[in-house]
C-alpha cells in the first residue's frame, strides 16, 4: 500500500480493525467489536477504536510496532483516560476496558504513573499477534513516517525579519 504522504497514517488505521478482531478471538468474545462514539456523563462524547453493541467490551488499539515514542505516549495516556471517564460512568462499571498493542516493546513502553493508572482504573494492557504481512506493512509505515526536523534560518523564512547580534 502506498502513501501520498509520507506521514499518512492509513497503513496503521487499517491495522487497527486485525488488531481488534485478534483480540476478540484471543479473549473468547464472540461478538462484534467496532468503532463506536459513545455518550460520556456529563455530556459529550468519545470516539472508541471498538466496541461491543451492549457496551461490555470498551477497546483502543495500537498498531505501533516497537518502542514508543513522546507524542505515542500521550497518545496512550490520553485513550487510558477516555478509558477511565468511562469506566466511572455506572453503566459502563462492569465493563472490560483495553488498550489493545500489536507489539509486545510499544505495550512495554507504558510506565510510570501511565501505568499505575491503567492498572488503577482496570485498564487492560493487551498484547495479541497479528499477521507477519501486517506488521511487515506497518513497520514500513512507520521508516517511511519518520520525522526529521529539518534547520531553516530565520532568513530562508522570512526576508523581513532582522536578526540582532547581542
Amino acid at each position: 500500500m502506498t502513501s501520498e504522504h509520507l506521514s499518512d497514517s492509513a497503513v496503521q488505521r487499517n491495522a487497527e480493525g486485525a488488531i481488534v478482531e485478534a483480540l476478540s478471538t484471543q479473549i473468547g468474545f464472540e461478538g462484534a467489536l467496532k468503532p463506536k462514539r459513545v455518550a460520556v456523563l456529563g455530556g459529550g462524547f468519545v470516539q472508541l477504536d471498538a466496541c461491543s453493541d451492549d457496551d461490555s467490551i470498551l477497546v483502543e488499539a495500537y498498531a505501533r510496532q516497537g518502542k514508543l515514542k513522546g507524542a505515542q505516549i500521550k497518545k496512550i495516556s490520553q485513550d487510558i483516560l477516555k478509558l477511565a471517564l468511562l469506566k466511572r460512568d455506572p453503566r459502563m462499571r462492569d465493563s472490560r476496558a483495553i488498550a489493545v498493542f500489536a507489539s509486545e516493546e510499544a505495550r512495554d513502553s507504558i510506565t510510570g504513573w501511565i501505568r499505575s493508572a491503567a492498572e488503577q482504573f482496570d485498564i487492560e494492557l493487551v498484547v495479541v499477534d497479528i499477521p507477519d504481512v501486517l506488521r511487515d506493512e506497518i513497520k514500513a509505515a512507520q521508516a517511511r513516517q519518520v520525522m526529521v526536523n529539518v534547520e531553516i534560518s530565520v532568513e530562508d523564512i522570512a526576508d523581513d525579519v532582522t536578526l540582532e547580534k547581542p
